[in-house]
């Protein structure tokens, strides 16, 4: 029995699983002859360097055709005299040569076997798929699955990547780099607009730069998992309670993360306003970048917008002018004179 998986839905994985099954393969070191009794073939199994787990026996005849599989039970408790022929299943499931390495995953994921034998044109046994080399290509591709959708967050659809021209690649990736030189302009004017307090509390400078690293950072955390999540898969009642929770986390997350920024401030000099200023800041910032990071893959959904596109670059603007807006309003209204 030879069948075969489904072409659907296989445009969008790796071109590297699309080569022949031949390219994953392992040698079969346990195969033994059908006209073999059951102890010629333990004895030959004996004399073998076998480097291999052993997960199968596999019978064939005197031209390497495979016809059969041998239960370890069988092997182990049949008489010696027995014939391997007497004893074998003939209700194999192969994969021919042919098929493609994701074909046969995709087969070897349905039928939960440990090992599946490939054959040839001719039925010929030429190694087989084990379970090592499913787990392995399904982590392999899982990784590369992971920094696909971390390019996405950022702005770079990887789909289509190789094909594209120069040109294509600079009008898929401007925008959202103009829309990342907006946000840095605006939080510019922003801090021109607190000109006078940064003369007179030069600590706000110093600390400016990890205040907004912290909400960039729980942004694009919850960005990615809102998006790995699927939004197109949330309710709003699960989206809002996806939404308080990450508020929740974001409000320790920011506590701890002011506090140590605080007590830094303290060492720096600055005093206890100062640090008060910090920890309210980097709380208060946090909790809005967590929410925005969240909530702006479902508004994108909502809008009928690629949310794995489009919403890392404008997650970034947001907790960047908002962190902006936060820590000078903050700052004037303590430590202002």
């Amino acid at each position: 029995m030879q069948p075969r998986a489904s072409r659907s839905s296989r445009s969008n994985q790796p071109s590297r699983l699309a080569v022949p099954v031949l390219h994953g393969i392992r040698t079969v070191q346990t195969a033994v002859n059908v006209n073999q009794t059951i102890g010629e073939a333990l004895d030959e199994l004996r004399r073998r360097a076998i480097d291999n787990p052993v997960v199968y026996v596999y019978a064939v005849d005197d031209d390497d055709r495979l016809v059969g599989q041998v239960p370890t039970r069988a092997l182990l408790f049949s008489s010696p005299h027995e014939r391997v022929a007497d004893v074998m299943r003939t209700d194999l499931t192969t994969i021919p040569i042919d098929m493609s390495l994701d074909e046969a995953l995709d087969i070897f994921r349905k039928r939960r076997l440990l090992a599946i034998p490939v054959v040839d044109r001719e039925g010929r046994l030429v190694g087989a798929i084990d379970v090592e080399q499913y787990a392995r290509e399904q982590l392999e591709r899982a990784e590369r699955d992971r920094v696909r959708q971390v390019f996405q967050t950022l702005g770079l659809d990887l789909g289509h990547v190789e094909s594209l021209t120069a040109w294509e690649s600079f009008r898929m990736r401007m925008p959202w780099l103009l829309c990342n030189i907006g946000g840095g302009v605006l939080c510019a004017v922003i801090a021109w607009l607190f000109e006078d307090l940064l003369k007179e509390v030069v600590l706000l400078a110093f600390f400016l730069p990890l205040v907004l690293t912290l909400g960039e950072s729980v942004a694009m955390q919850a960005l990615t998992l809102t998006v790995g999540t699927g939004p197109d898969k949330r309710t709003l009642a699960s989206a809002l309670r996806g939404l308080r929770a990450e508020a929740g986390t974001a409000l320790v997350l920011g506590i701890c993360s002011g506090a140590i920024v605080a007590a830094i401030s303290m060492l720096w000099g600055g005093g206890l306003p100062a640090a008060g200023m910090m920890l309210a800041a980097v709380a208060g910032s946090m909790i809005f970048a967590a929410v925005a990071g969240g909530a702006i893959p479902l508004l994108l959904h909502s809008m009928r917008l690629d949310p794995s596109v489009a919403a890392g670059p404008v997650a970034l603007v947001l907790a960047d002018t908002a962190t902006t807006g936060i820590y000078f309003t903050l700052g004037l209204l303590i430590l202002g004179t």
